[in-house]
Protein backbone atom coordinates (compact mmCIF):
# COMPACT_ATOMS: atom_id res chain seq x y z
CA UNK A 1 0.00 0.00 0.00
CA UNK A 2 0.80 3.45 -0.52
CA UNK A 3 1.98 5.83 1.98
CA UNK A 4 0.29 8.79 0.01
CA UNK A 5 -2.70 10.10 1.53
CA UNK A 6 -5.81 11.74 -0.24
CA UNK A 7 -4.75 14.87 1.68
CA UNK A 8 -1.00 15.01 1.49
CA UNK A 9 -2.01 14.46 -2.94
CA UNK A 10 -4.16 17.68 -2.34
CA UNK A 11 -1.22 19.76 -0.36
CA UNK A 12 1.21 18.87 -3.10
CA UNK A 13 -1.31 20.09 -6.05
CA UNK A 14 -1.47 23.01 -4.56
CA UNK A 15 2.16 23.71 -3.88
CA UNK A 16 2.64 22.93 -7.53
CA UNK A 17 0.20 25.07 -8.38
CA UNK A 18 1.20 27.95 -6.25
CA UNK A 19 4.99 27.91 -7.52
CA UNK A 20 3.65 28.42 -10.97
CA UNK A 21 1.63 31.08 -10.09
CA UNK A 22 4.71 32.36 -8.53
CA UNK A 23 6.67 31.79 -11.31
CA UNK A 24 4.33 33.33 -13.68
CA UNK A 25 3.70 36.33 -11.95
CA UNK A 26 7.29 37.16 -11.33
CA UNK A 27 7.61 37.16 -15.42
CA UNK A 28 4.19 39.75 -15.56
CA UNK A 29 6.23 41.88 -13.45
CA UNK A 30 9.56 41.38 -14.99
CA UNK A 31 7.69 42.12 -18.41
CA UNK A 32 5.84 45.07 -17.10
CA UNK A 33 8.62 46.84 -15.73
CA UNK A 34 9.99 46.50 -19.24
CA UNK A 35 7.25 48.00 -20.60
CA UNK A 36 6.76 50.68 -18.15
CA UNK A 37 10.72 51.87 -19.08
CA UNK A 38 10.30 52.07 -22.81
CA UNK A 39 7.23 54.19 -21.76
CA UNK A 40 9.31 56.73 -19.95
CA UNK A 41 12.28 56.32 -22.79
CA UNK A 42 9.32 57.46 -25.56
CA UNK A 43 7.86 60.17 -23.85
CA UNK A 44 11.16 61.91 -22.86
CA UNK A 45 12.53 61.30 -26.42
CA UNK A 46 9.39 62.87 -27.52
CA UNK A 47 9.53 65.83 -25.27
CA UNK A 48 13.40 66.32 -26.30
CA UNK A 49 12.06 66.08 -29.71
CA UNK A 50 9.37 68.33 -29.29
CA UNK A 51 11.85 71.33 -27.58
CA UNK A 52 13.86 70.45 -30.73
CA UNK A 53 11.07 71.26 -32.93
CA UNK A 54 10.07 74.23 -30.98
CA UNK A 55 13.42 75.58 -31.66
CA UNK A 56 13.12 75.14 -34.87
CA UNK A 57 9.85 77.16 -35.23
CA UNK A 58 11.53 80.18 -32.77
CA UNK A 59 14.11 80.52 -35.32
CA UNK A 60 12.53 79.69 -38.20
CA UNK A 61 9.85 82.79 -36.74
CA UNK A 62 12.85 85.64 -36.29
CA UNK A 63 13.92 84.43 -39.61
CA UNK A 64 10.36 85.67 -41.13
CA UNK A 65 9.99 89.08 -39.42
CA UNK A 66 14.02 89.44 -40.59
CA UNK A 67 16.12 89.19 -37.18
CA UNK A 68 17.84 85.92 -38.18
CA UNK A 69 21.17 87.64 -35.98
CA UNK A 70 18.93 87.19 -32.96
CA UNK A 71 19.02 83.68 -33.14
CA UNK A 72 22.11 83.95 -31.01
CA UNK A 73 19.89 85.39 -28.00
CA UNK A 74 18.37 81.34 -28.14
CA UNK A 75 21.45 80.29 -26.66
CA UNK A 76 21.23 79.10 -22.91
CA UNK A 77 17.13 79.37 -22.70
CA UNK A 78 14.68 77.21 -21.58
CA UNK A 79 13.44 75.27 -24.27
CA UNK A 80 10.37 73.96 -22.30
CA UNK A 81 9.21 77.74 -23.26
CA UNK A 82 8.26 76.85 -26.72
CA UNK A 83 6.38 73.83 -25.93
CA UNK A 84 2.50 74.24 -25.73
CA UNK A 85 2.66 73.01 -22.32
CA UNK A 86 5.71 71.80 -20.04
CA UNK A 87 6.09 67.63 -19.97
CA UNK A 88 4.74 66.42 -16.98
CA UNK A 89 6.72 66.18 -13.69
CA UNK A 90 8.00 69.96 -14.86
CA UNK A 91 8.56 72.05 -11.85
CA UNK A 92 10.16 74.97 -13.04
CA UNK A 93 13.79 76.09 -11.33
CA UNK A 94 15.89 73.16 -10.43
CA UNK A 95 16.41 72.76 -6.66
CA UNK A 96 18.78 70.69 -4.98
CA UNK A 97 17.18 67.40 -4.99
CA UNK A 98 15.59 66.32 -8.22
CA UNK A 99 13.04 63.36 -7.80
CA UNK A 100 13.17 60.28 -10.07
CA UNK A 101 10.76 61.75 -13.43
CA UNK A 102 11.29 65.10 -12.60
CA UNK A 103 12.16 67.76 -15.07
CA UNK A 104 13.38 71.14 -14.22
CA UNK A 105 15.36 73.64 -15.71
CA UNK A 106 19.19 74.13 -14.22
CA UNK A 107 19.58 78.63 -14.49
CA UNK A 108 23.56 78.32 -13.30
CA UNK A 109 24.14 75.56 -16.28
CA UNK A 110 21.38 77.00 -18.42
CA UNK A 111 20.32 72.90 -19.57
CA UNK A 112 17.08 71.47 -19.11
CA UNK A 113 17.36 68.37 -16.89
CA UNK A 114 15.12 64.97 -16.64
CA UNK A 115 15.83 62.90 -13.98
CA UNK A 116 14.31 59.22 -14.94
CA UNK A 117 11.89 57.27 -12.91
CA UNK A 118 12.71 53.95 -14.40
CA UNK A 119 17.13 53.43 -16.03
CA UNK A 120 17.56 49.68 -16.01
CA UNK A 121 18.26 50.41 -19.72
CA UNK A 122 20.11 53.38 -19.12
CA UNK A 123 23.64 53.58 -19.05
CA UNK A 124 25.70 56.84 -17.69
CA UNK A 125 28.52 56.85 -19.65
CA UNK A 126 29.82 59.73 -16.78
CA UNK A 127 30.66 58.36 -13.37
CA UNK A 128 28.18 59.81 -10.56
CA UNK A 129 25.24 61.18 -13.11
CA UNK A 130 22.01 59.76 -12.56
CA UNK A 131 19.94 62.60 -14.25
CA UNK A 132 20.17 63.62 -18.44
CA UNK A 133 20.97 67.01 -19.31
CA UNK A 134 20.26 69.28 -22.45
CA UNK A 135 20.99 72.84 -23.58
CA UNK A 136 20.11 75.16 -26.34
CA UNK A 137 23.62 75.34 -27.76
CA UNK A 138 25.72 75.87 -30.64
CA UNK A 139 25.38 73.14 -33.38
CA UNK A 140 28.64 72.02 -33.28
CA UNK A 141 28.80 71.15 -29.52
CA UNK A 142 29.13 67.47 -29.45
CA UNK A 143 25.66 65.69 -28.65
CA UNK A 144 26.67 63.19 -25.50
CA UNK A 145 25.12 60.06 -26.33
CA UNK A 146 22.75 57.52 -27.58
CA UNK A 147 23.02 58.62 -30.86
CA UNK A 148 20.52 61.52 -30.33
CA UNK A 149 21.72 64.13 -32.76
CA UNK A 150 21.37 67.82 -31.92
CA UNK A 151 18.67 69.27 -33.82
CA UNK A 152 20.25 71.93 -35.73
CA UNK A 153 18.71 75.14 -37.38
CA UNK A 154 21.30 77.39 -38.23
CA UNK A 155 23.81 78.24 -35.85
CA UNK A 156 22.42 76.90 -32.41
CA UNK A 157 20.50 73.16 -31.53
CA UNK A 158 18.86 71.90 -29.01
CA UNK A 159 21.86 69.35 -27.79
CA UNK A 160 22.42 66.48 -25.46
CA UNK A 161 25.13 67.07 -22.51
CA UNK A 162 25.13 64.01 -20.82
CA UNK A 163 26.56 61.29 -22.34
CA UNK A 164 24.55 57.80 -21.79
CA UNK A 165 22.65 55.31 -24.05
CA UNK A 166 19.58 53.70 -23.88
CA UNK A 167 20.08 49.24 -23.91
Amino acid sequence: MSDVTPRSRSLFQVSVAVAVIGVLAAALLNALHYVQEKAERTVMEATVRNMGKGLEIELQTRVIRGRPGSSRELVGANPIQWLESPPEGYVGSCGRERAPGEWCFDAASKEVVYRPRLAASLEFRTAGRRELRWRVGSADETAGGQGANPVATGAIGLVSTTSFVWH
